[in-house]
């Protein structure tokens, strides 16, 4: 069975993401199925993950927040999961009964964590659900449903418990300085996944060498000249041997020097890689890691799709325009301003900008891939790339996700 793992970060009150909110998908699996057959549909791919995809290879080092009922919980499927890699989100409409007060009881006792999810603060949802407050770590309350304006009011109703509190489904930034300001400690949703830009910046000296040698790479594709553009930015040389000899490269040689790079990469193929190093210490910069782990995940996906659809041609055109889409947010500035900078060909910047042609579509569906639910619905929408299967596109996650997490881990 093919599996993928959707993933939305959850982000502390420093913005650096602890955790992602998995959302399965299987291609046996109906997207539009009922709660039940949905509930079991979870259990089975939570072992798949466990034991096919690997938890590792999906969180890092992250949480994994995975939403369970009572059938999950009364089940034993929980208690094959490593317990200190996942929180259960309890959701919203299942039944609080004795059992389940009993049984939330024993696994906390055992180590396992738990939150609720969607929670209204209604008085009907604190009378069902407060029984369980003891046993709960953090409560994730739904901003769209219930209205910036109103969330003030509806999370007074928690202040008596000491209990964490996450703002989800936050859309815009309003939103999100609001929730700072009424003292959540989590927040998670798409505004998250491309913050706004709020001010345009100065390239560092790092993002210009970078710039600079594939405007080079443009003009003249000759190795001996690209090597000597290279050797003038030792930065530039020291992180992409870094990155080269990360797990993600399965190469049977180390690679030590920028000739043997040049020779054994080609320039098509480090101009495509050159463009995740624009993003110039990540860790450093509000959701930087993530903005750069979900461009790695697009450019291996934008690039898998070309190879499954024959466009062989395109590949390398697609890496970097999924490297490049999310270069606005990540340094604060338009994307048509930083185009500006870098001598693209019209097919990636019309895909950049308005998501037209071959390489738009498959920048919809790598950004859309994390969150869509109905992914057959989605590959028939397409026009230009009609080429491949559900199991395919699901297959084609999996490796970008597998590439993510290997790329980074540099070898020894």
């Amino acid at each position: 069975m093919i599996t993928y793992i959707g993933r939305q970060p959850i982000f502390n009150i420093h913005e650096q993401c602890f955790a992602y909110e998995l959302l399965y998908r299987s291609c046996d699996i109906n997207n539009a199925a009922t709660f039940e057959n949905s509930a079991l549909a979870t259990a089975r791919v939570i072992i798949n993950l466990v034991h096919n995809l690997g938890v590792n290879v999906i969180l890092g080092e992250k949480i994994g927040f995975v939403n369970v009922d009572e059938a999950i919980l009364f089940s034993d499927t929980l208690l094959l999961l490593p317990k200190d890699k996942f929180r259960f989100e309890i959701l919203e409409y299942t039944r609080v009964t004795l059992a389940l007060i009993e049984r939330i009881k024993y696994m906390y006792s055992l180590g396992y964590r738990f939150s609720l999810d969607d929670f209204d603060c209604s008085d009907a949802t604190m009378r069902d659900f407060e029984p369980l407050f003891p046993y709960i770590d953090i409560i994730k309350i739904d901003i769209l449903a219930l209205g910036i304006k109103n969330v003030s009011h509806a999370i007074a109703k928690l202040k008596r418990h000491s209990i964490d509190l996450l703002a989800e489904k936050i859309e815009t930034y309003e939103e999100y300085i609001t929730c700072q300001k009424l003292h959540f400690k989590f927040f998670q949703g798409y505004f998250f996944e491309k913050p706004m830009i709020v001010s345009g910046e100065k390239f560092e000296p790092n993002v210009m060498n970078a710039l600079r040698l594939m405007n080079c790479i443009y003009e003249n594709d000759d190795p001996n000249f690209i090597s000597q553009k290279l050797s003038t930015c030792p930065d530039l040389v020291y992180n992409l041997l870094r990155h080269l000899n990360s797990g993600a490269y399965h190469f049977r040689t180390e690679i030590t020097n920028i000739k043997q790079m040049i020779t054994l990469l080609g320039s098509l193929k480090l101009l495509s890689w050159l463009g995740l190093f624009l993003y110039e210490s990540p860790e450093k910069k509000p959701f930087g890691e993530e903005l750069f782990n979900s461009a790695k995940f697009r450019a291996k996906l934008m690039e898998e799709l070309a190879l499954l659809c024959g466009y062989n041609e395109l590949a390398n055109k697609a890496f970097l325009t999924g490297s490049l889409s999310l270069l606005d947010a990540y340094l604060s500035m338009p994307m048509e301003e930083f185009l500006l900078n870098l001598n693209l060909d019209q097919e990636m910047k019309d895909a950049l900008l308005f998501h037209k042609g071959i390489l738009g579509e498959f920048l919809h569906i790598a950004i859309e891939m994390n969150h869509s639910k109905d992914i057959e619905a989605m590959i028939q929408g397409l026009t230009h790339a009609p080429c491949f299967k559900q199991e395919d596109l699901l297959l084609a996650c999996s490796k970008a996700s597998i590439f993510v997490t290997e790329s980074n881990h540099t070898k020894e």
